[in-house]
């Protein structure tokens, strides 16, 4: 019996350390200094989204880009496409819930995939499936409608002990992003509208 023990015992102890690194093959996103979000399944996209869109982002004080990003997202798939105005690849990602891609000429090496695919999923994926996982790391999301021209915008915020960390308006043809905590911004509309 002891010289079974003493086999099973290395088996279970690899097989605990197999499952270990399967739950943490991907880089937690610190959302703020001390909040670490695990990144969702695909399973949890509220919808699909099959379409160009313009992005216009802010960061700093004077950075700003404009570039066309073809994305497409349902509930087994994340991909991006970032194209110059010349139509030239310029970054993509690719995230199934099992594997991420991210390959990028314009992006510094640093950064990590798991960033954009946490930023897309507070954007878009199911309020029911972000508000536990966020809960868990002390993190509210709230959500709310507010008025947008001639439309009513869905706006969810995160906030963390009532301090403002992202602002997330919604209108049926633009995303607008506002990370207060690390002084970026910026809005995604599709091309044509």
């Amino acid at each position: 019996m002891k010289k079974i023990l003493l086999y099973l015992i290395p088996f279970f102890l690899l097989i605990s350390c197999a499952s270990s690194r399967f739950e943490s093959e991907f880089s937690p996103v610190y959302v703020t200094n001390t909040s670490k979000y695990a990144i969702l399944p695909t399973t949890s996209m509220n919808g699909t989204v099959d379409s160009l869109q313009k992005m216009t982002a802010n960061f700093g004080k004077d950075n700003s880009f404009d570039f066309d990003v073809y994305v497409i997202s349902d509930s087994s798939q994340l991909s991006m496409t970032i194209l110059n105005e010349f139509g030239t690849t310029m970054a993509s990602l690719f995230y199934d819930g099992l594997s991420l891609d991210f390959d990028s000429v314009i992006f510094p090496k640093q950064l990590k995939a798991e960033y954009i695919v946490a930023d897309f999923q507070f954007c878009l994926y199911n309020v029911d499936d972000l508000k536990p996982a966020l809960e868990k790391i002390g993190v509210n999301l709230e959500v709310t409608s507010e008025p947008a021209g001639d439309e009513i915008a869905e706006v969810r915020t995160l906030s963390k002990k009532g301090k403002v960390i992202s602002k997330i308006t919604k209108t049926a043809l633009s995303i607008k992003y506002e990370n207060f905590l690390r002084g970026y911004s910026y809005i995604l509309s599709e091309v044509g509208q």
